[in-house]
């Protein structure tokens, strides 16, 4: 019962999420990043060694789940900050993770899925902090294409946000058909939503980033480098073909 209630705090369900959001927020910027992948990663290894809950818990904890999930991602539809969509969106993916245990998914497949969909949302934050120092606040309220000024980072943000929707082939499109193919059709639905919900969020963010008039370069800033763009791109495609081997494989 200790591993189950310390998995609460670090995969958080509403309200603690609400905690979890405000602590994020009030930390350092370079300290946000090790924070975001740390907590999944040890939830979901906590899960893995909890004894399944007693069984008149199980269908609150269910209600709660997707109701915390859903919640999350309709709140990505108002927010045009990077940093803030990115913690967003993580809360509303740990909810799965809970979800897919209850109908017992445990082991490497468990944390699979945390981590999967987890760490596209620390890049975003990494990503953001790139925005911010180029642009200032100005860029909350970007209302053109920021592509011709900085092209890689713009590259590089397309591809993370892309990995943060779980769209295919990157990994988190196989961690949600893992969930997907673990839970009953009712919640299924659920997921499902969310899933839509996040990809009209980020339609939003690329409407604001991606379209419209040309946003100039501030004076004194440089794009991401070569170096920071090709391991980016060099990460996305390896993350790729390691979840496309181990889905084969599991699937096998």
């Amino acid at each position: 019962m200790i591993a189950l209630l310390l998995a609460l705090i670090l995969l958080p369900l509403f309200p603690l999420s609400m905690l979890f959001n405000a602590g994020l927020q009030a930390l350092p910027v370079w300290l946000r990043v090790p924070v975001l992948l740390a907590f999944p990663a040890a939830g979901a290894w906590l899960l893995n060694q909890a004894a399944p809950p007693p069984e008149q818990y199980i269908l609150p904890l269910q209600l709660l789940a997707a109701f915390t999930a859903l919640l999350y991602a309709w709140r990505l539809l108002s927010v045009q900050e990077v940093f803030i969509w990115a913690r967003l969106q993580a809360t509303s993916v740990w909810p799965l993770v809970w979800l897919a245990w209850l109908h017992g998914l445990h082991g490497k497949t468990l944390l699979f899925v945390a981590l999967a969909m987890t760490i596209p949302a620390a890049v975003l934050m990494i990503l953001g902090s790139g925005l911010s120092s180029r642009f200032g606040g100005a860029y909350l309220g970007l209302r053109g294409r920021i592509g011709p000024a900085f092209p890689r980072l713009t590259l590089a943000w397309v591809v993370t946000l892309l990995a943060a929707l779980a769209a295919p082939p990157f990994p988190g499109f196989f961690a949600m058909l893992a969930v997907l193919q673990q839970i009953p059709v009712g919640l299924a639905a659920v997921v499902l939503a969310v899933w839509l919900l996040w990809s009209w969020a980020a339609a939003l963010l690329w409407q604001h980033g991606l379209f419209g008039r040309e946003w100039p370069r501030p004076a004194g800033t440089v794009d991401l480098s070569y170096g920071a763009g090709l391991g980016l791109m060099l990460t996305a495609v390896a993350a790729v073909l390691a979840s496309i081997g181990g889905w084969s494989w599991w699937m096998h």
